[in-house]
């Protein structure tokens, strides 16, 4: 009987533990960020059709695995300063090897960044579809904000904020992307 109870309970908080954690979207909120918006180009880029920008389906740290149209691997955070230079090491990197047959990836400003938020979902607030493995969290963008601080969007509430550039704790994900020719 001791065993059952047991057995039940740890089935109990390992099925809410991943209800959780999963992303939970509304019914009663319009979805502008169907699938259909997007072109998936399945060489680990995606276009999408509103804003004519192409951005890398795996944010960084990530790695595109063609068959089974995925990202793998672990994400890193990044502080502002560790951002731009790996950034920069990153979009150097990318453009050296032409991902996807580019080479002019780059670091999103906050309206391009903020134009891949869905309100209807959160936990995170992205398409997961089109965009797998998107940490709930906050990502950098290259706009600046006042003073020592800098733009994010946190993709766990779907709302702009800022980072202190300077504070060691004050972290953030990457997502490069480019212009449609």
């Amino acid at each position: 009987m001791k065993k059952t109870i047991l057995f039940l309970t740890i089935n109990i908080i390992f099925l809410t533990t991943s209800y959780v954690l999963a992303q939970t979207c509304t019914n009663y909120t319009f979805d502008r960020w169907k699938d259909s918006r997007y072109t998936d180009n399945k060489d680990g880029t995606i276009t999408d059709k509103q804003t004519n920008l192409m951005w890398k389906k795996c944010s960084e740290g990530l790695f595109f695995i063609i068959s089974s149209n995925d990202c793998r691997s672990v994400v890193q955070a990044f502080t502002w300063k560790d951002a731009l230079k790996t950034s920069k090491e990153t979009i150097n990197s990318t453009n050296n090897r032409n991902f996807a047959g580019h080479n002019d990836w780059r670091l999103p400003n906050i309206k391009e960044l903020g134009s891949l938020v869905t309100n209807r979902c959160f936990n995170p607030s992205i398409n997961e579809t089109i965009f797998p493995s998107t940490p709930s969290n906050v990502f950098w963008s290259s706009s600046p904000g006042s003073g020592s601080r800098s733009w994010q969007v946190n993709f766990n509430s779907a709302n702009d904020t800022s980072g202190h550039r300077i504070v060691v704790s004050s972290k953030g994900y990457v997502r490069l992307v480019r212009f449609v020719q």
